[in-house]
């Protein structure tokens, strides 16, 4: 049992996490926003994490700095434990089909194909684009089909689950130069 902690705290959020790391894929998420906590559940049953989560925000202004702010504390507190360097892998969901690939080799890059651009679906990319720049890996998302963004959502969080849960599997580098 590896349980990391980190807590963030700025004028706009206040944000505790809690995760073990060899887990089973239990959690508790609060973070007043129900399809947040919905959608980061289905990240933790896929990755086999336990995870507790208890945010409080400037709600009444909109949802934004809450996801960046759990984004980033995410990215903060999986950084601390060693991964794999490479994870692909693909679902087809309902009516949502995608693939999703990470590099964590400490160099930041971001790529999604998605071209919805409403409010909700802009929140779950500033989620990926914060987790990218603070876990500092390369992430590419690509969706090949959807006509349900709720569908596609859940879609790239279980993606977003089973890439963790196989980057953490192996301890292997693959870099010619020995190290990252």
């Amino acid at each position: 049992m590896k349980i990391s902690k980190y807590r963030r705290k700025t004028f706009e959020s206040d944000i505790e996490l809690k995760l073990n790391f060899f887990g089973i894929g239990l959690f508790k998420i609060r973070s007043y926003i129900f399809f947040l906590d919905h959608i980061l559940s289905q990240f933790i049953n896929y990755s086999f994490f336990d995870f507790y989560l208890r945010c409080y925000s400037d709600l009444k202004i909109d949802s934004h700095h809450i996801i960046e702010d759990i984004s980033i504390s995410l990215a903060k507190i999986l950084k601390n434990n060693f991964f794999n360097r490479y994870s692909s892998y693909f679902i087809c969901m309902d009516d949502s089909f995608a693939i999703m690939s990470i590099d964590y080799c400490k160099r930041i890059f971001y790529y999604d194909n998605i071209k919805k651009n409403d409010f909700d679906f802009y929140l779950i990319r500033e989620f990926f684009l914060n987790f990218t720049k603070n876990f500092s890996c390369c992430l590419h998302i690509y969706v090949i089909n959807y006509i349900n963004i709720h569908h596609l959502i859940e879609c790239l969080f279980k993606l977003f689950g089973l890439l963790f849960y196989l980057i953490k599997k192996k301890s292997i580098i693959f870099s010619t130069k020995g190290y990252l």
